[in-house]
């Protein structure tokens, strides 16, 4: 069967987060026989192989490099028409899926979507334009094809989602933007997050 979504999370020592997200997913799954979810592994210090025990779930391990490559990476293994990045540290809820594929299967070419930070969608809202309206690529699904030869600038520590986004985005693509929501972005008691690393000036 050809693969139509793939789920690209970029994990580096996620803990127990990366759990709860792949539980998440996993009944989810099961109603979606033609979508794959694919993780690759930066070079944890932990062991996080037992992804691959996840139904339609691909380990790739890599040396650490940075985000911007292991999404990178994750692109060149995806199979699938549309794609989809979630980051191992954030949650889903439920109907994520079915919100997905009732878009995808109208045929846009990339689709944004509300979030929540916390679980409180008043905290979530931006707005960046027709074009771009999150600056994060979980806030989007994508058809692969749109990004060409377009990959992640393995230079950037941070900001990757945005100089990417600037180039892949033009109004001549076809975009749906969704009010409902089905991510939750974990900012509070997330202190290993890459936000948060550069705020306190880390990275």
């Amino acid at each position: 069967m050809s693969v139509k979504l793939s789920i690209l999370i970029p994990a580096y020592n996620p803990g127990i987060r990366l759990r709860i997200l792949m539980d998440q997913l996993k009944p989810q799954m099961e109603t979606h026989p033609d979508a794959e979810i694919i993780v690759v592994d930066d070079g944890s210090s932990e062991d996080i192989r037992w992804v691959a025990e996840y139904p339609q779930t691909i380990y790739y391990h890599k040396p650490n490099g940075g985000e911007p490559t292991a999404r990178n990476a994750l692109m060149l293994l995806a199979d699938g028409k549309f794609i989809q990045f979630l980051d191992a540290d954030d949650e889903v809820y439920g109907d994520a899926l079915d919100i997905i594929y009732s878009n995808i299967e109208q045929g846009y070419d990339y689709v944004s979507y509300e979030f929540d930070t916390d679980h409180d969608r008043k905290r979530s809202y931006h707005n960046y334009g027709q074009v771009m309206v999150n600056c994060a690529m979980w806030g989007y699904t994508f058809r692969k094809a749109i990004f060409g030869n377009e990959l992640f600038n393995p230079d950037l520590k941070v900001g990757c989602d945005t100089d990417i986004l600037q180039r892949i985005l033009h109004e001549g693509l076809l975009h749906k933007h969704d009010s409902r929501a089905f991510y939750n972005y974990r900012w509070d008691n997330n202190d290993k997050s890459l936000c948060h690393r550069h705020l306190r000036g880390e990275i």
